[in-house]
C-alpha cells in the first residue's frame, strides 16, 4: 500500500473540520473528486465538520442531489481546519482562494506535478481521473474506516466519465475495474449519460456555429474563436461551452485542436487537444499545462493565438515529415 494513502487518512482522522476544495471553473472531474470525497469522509465520520467549497456553476447543478450545492464557509473555519485541493495542478486555479488558511493542505490530483503546492501531494501523473484516485483511496483504506455510499460512487462515476470523455480517451484497464466497482452501488447511469449528452437549443446552435467555421489546416491542426460578442448572441447563460471542445474529434482529418473562447477581460482561454502529438508542453509556455492529449492555456491577445496556432501547426508537420521519411 502506498505510503501516501495512509498518511493522509492519518490527517484527516486528527481533524475535526475538513474543508474541500477544487479548481474554477470547474469540469465533472473536479466536481466528481471534491463531492464524492466530501460524501466518503460524511460517511466514515459523521461527527466531523466536512465542506465542500467554490463557486457554484448551474450547468452542472444537476450533480447534486441535495439542496446545497457548495457549502458557504466563514473565514473562522479555516483556523483550525485541514484543507484538502482535489484535480488542481495549480495554487492560482483553486476556487476560493482562502485554501492557504487551513492549518494543513493536501493536494491529490492526476495532473503532472509541476507546482507541488500543499504540505501533502498524492498525485498520479496520468491516472483517467483524479475521481479514480478517490475510489482506490478509499477501496484501500476502507479496513481503517472508510465508507463508501451510492451517493459517492455515482458523484465519482460523473467524474471518471467526464474526464474519460465516456471512455474514448485516456483509459486503461484500472479505469474500466474501478467503474465495475462502483456500479456495484446501484446509481441511475442512464440518467447520468442523458444528462451529460443533453444540450440546449442555443447549445446545439453553436455546436453548428462551430462545425462550420472550424479552421482546418494541411497539419490536421483546426481551430475556431469564439468572441464575447459572438457568444453573447447564442445567450447560453451558465451552460458554457464546454459543450463544443469534442466536436473537431469527429472530423477525419482532424488531429489536433483549439478552442479559443475570448473573456470579459479581453483575453482568451484556450481549449487544446490532440490524439497525436503531446500538447501539454506547448500549453505551459501560455500560462497553462495540463494532460499530454487535453490541456488548458491562455492567449492574452491575437499575437499570442498565432503564436499558438504556429507552433502546433510545426509540431504536426514536423511529425508528419517524420512519419513519411519512415
Amino acid at each position: 500500500m502506498s505510503v501516501i494513502e495512509e498518511q493522509i487518512l492519518e490527517q484527516i482522522k486528527r481533524y475535526d473540520t475538513i474543508i474541500i476544495h477544487r479548481h474554477q471553473r470547474p469540469d465533472p472531474d473536479a466536481f466528481g473528486s471534491q463531492l464524492g470525497l466530501k460524501e466518503i469522509l460524511k460517511a466514515s465520520f459523521p461527527e466531523k465538520k466536512i465542506y465542500a467549497v467554490g463557486k457554484e456553476v448551474q450547468g452542472l447543478a444537476w450533480m447534486n442531489e441535495d439542496d446545497n450545492f457548495m457549502d458557504v464557509i466563514p473565514d473562522a473555519a479555516y483556523n483550525k481546519a485541514l484543507v484538502i485541493v482535489t484535480d488542481t495542478a495549480n495554487a492560482p486555479r483553486v476556487d476560493d482562494q482562502r485554501w492557504p488558511d487551513g492549518l494543513e493542505v493536501i493536494k491529490i490530483d492526476h495532473h503532472p506535478n509541476d507546482e507541488p503546492y500543499g504540505d501533502w501531494q498524492w498525485v498520479k501523473d496520468g491516472h483517467s481521473a483524479t475521481s479514480t484516485m478517490i475510489f482506490e483511496f478509499y477501496e484501500k483504506l476502507k479496513a481503517q474506516g472508510l465508507v463508501m455510499t451510492k451517493k459517492a460512487a455515482r458523484l465519482l462515476y460523473i467524474g471518471i466519465i467526464g474526464d474519460t470523455g465516456r471512455f474514448m480517451y485516456s483509459i486503461d484497464s484500472e479505469t474500466f475495474r474501478v467503474v465495475s466497482e462502483l456500479f456495484k452501488y446501484d446509481f441511475d447511469y442512464q440518467e447520468i449519460h442523458h444528462a451529460m449528452a443533453t444540450i440546449s437549443e442555443n447549445a446545439a446552435k453553436l455546436s453548428g456555429y462551430v462545425l462550420q467555421n472550424l479552421s482546418i489546416l494541411p497539419s490536421g491542426f483546426a481551430y475556431v474563436i469564439l468572441t464575447k460578442e459572438l457568444l453573447k448572441q447564442f445567450d447560453l447563460k451558465d451552460a458554457g461551452t464546454a459543450f463544443v471542445v469534442p466536436l473537431p474529434s469527429k472530423i477525419d482529418c482532424v488531429k489536433s485542436w483549439a478552442i479559443f473562447e475570448e473573456q470579459d477581460e479581453g483575453n482568451y482561454r484556450v481549449r487544446l487537444r490532440s490524439r497525436t502529438i503531446a500538447i501539454n508542453k506547448i500549453a505551459n509556455q501560455f500560462e497553462g499545462g495540463g494532460h499530454p492529449m487535453a490541456s488548458g492555456a491562455w492567449a492574452q491577445d491575437q499575437g499570442d493565438i498565432d503564436r499558438l496556432i504556429n507552433i502546433v501547426d510545426s509540431a504536426l508537420s514536423e511529425k508528419q515529415d517524420a512519419e513519411k521519411e519512415d
